[in-house]
């Protein structure tokens, strides 16, 4: 197998290829153009589909000790793999064959051997329609109004997190946030003022995150933050940063004068570790969020852990 380092933002192409001269004519045609990555077999293939993750990938129909489809298949077992566009490369001419390999997830078919400007244009094609899949798939992901991921991708994240807590024992965290009196804002000052509200705890989240983190737009004015490799007690620590980061924080009425009073958020804060497992996600978030209500119940403007004690300060209440 062998590489050529993707730069300068090209394109990167694997090519499944057992025939050598195929194979090096093939990555002649492209590197002009495409980083290539190269590989003579099916195993190998997949490997380095699941490690650099091309952009497209460019399949012999017949490999040895692997057919073309039974690669394609292990590449769309696998959530790393699934969404890459394949091209099927075959001197196949059989319809039935090759509505088969379109029916189970191929892009398209080249026949061998394909003139410079098919395969390019193929290539092209491909690439535009993949692109603009995943760009639709962010945008059904994402909160308009924040830029956040909403209620969708946040399901998805939090399966897949809760599975990794799991696998390898490690704690994970759920905070959620919500807006204190954003009815009355809305209500007082108009639904612009509470989305300059909504909008700046959204931009605190964000400046506040770790890499491994993830926050969504849960709701209205709720917010969830997963927080992998962290207790609830560590998490608490996050929430009340973002809780005292929104006393900083003023909103301004359509006249450019500040609102007459600050904003503020309760947060309710739990974890899922070796002596707090949860057994669902459901019941992951549904702890959060009984430590959320408890935290409104008080008084609001605090943070709550669920199952630890209320302490004495009001400001500091984890």
């Amino acid at each position: 197998m062998e590489r050529l380092g993707r730069s300068h933002g090209r394109a990167l192409l694997l090519i499944i290829e057992d025939d050598a001269g195929v194979r090096d004519s093939l990555r002649e045609l492209l590197t002009p153009r495409f980083e290539v990555l190269c590989a003579s077999e099916g195993g190998a293939g997949v490997e380095l589909a699941r490690e650099h993750r091309p952009d497209l990938v460019l399949l012999d129909r017949f490999l040895p000790n692997a057919d073309g489809l039974s690669v394609l298949e292990t590449l769309q077992r696998d959530a790393r793999t699934q969404p890459l566009p394949v091209i099927f490369l075959t001197g196949d001419a059989d319809e039935a064959t090759l509505e088969r390999c379109l029916e189970m997830g191929a892009v398209d078919f080249i026949h061998k051997p394909a003139s410079a400007r098919e395969l390019t244009a193929r290539i092209d094609r491909a690439l535009r329609q993949s692109e603009q899949q995943r760009r639709l798939q962010i945008l059904a992901q994402t909160d308009a109004l924040t830029g956040l991921a909403n209620f969708r991708a946040l399901s998805v994240r939090l399966d897949e997190e809760f599975r990794r807590a799991d696998r390898y024992g490690y704690p994970l965290s759920v905070v959620v946030i919500d807006l204190d009196h954003l009815k009355a804002l809305n209500d007082g000052l108009g639904h612009d003022v509470g989305n300059q509200a909504i909008l700046a705890l959204a931009t605190l989240l964000q400046t506040n995150l770790r890499e491994s983190d993830f926050a969504a737009r849960f709701g209205g004015d709720e917010f969830v933050v997963l927080l992998p490799h962290q207790t609830a007690q560590e998490a608490s620590v996050f929430a009340d940063r973002i809780r005292t980061g929104m006393h900083g924080v003023s909103v301004h009425k359509s006249d450019g004068r500040p609102a007459p009073f600050g904003l503020s958020v309760s947060a309710g804060v739990a974890d899922h570790t070796l002596e707090t497992a949860r057994g669902s996600t459901e019941s992951l978030l549904q702890a959060a969020d009984a430590a959320l209500y408890e935290a409104k119940r008080e008084g609001r403007d605090r943070v709550v852990v669920f199952g630890q004690p209320l302490h004495a300060s009001p400001a500091h209440r984890h």
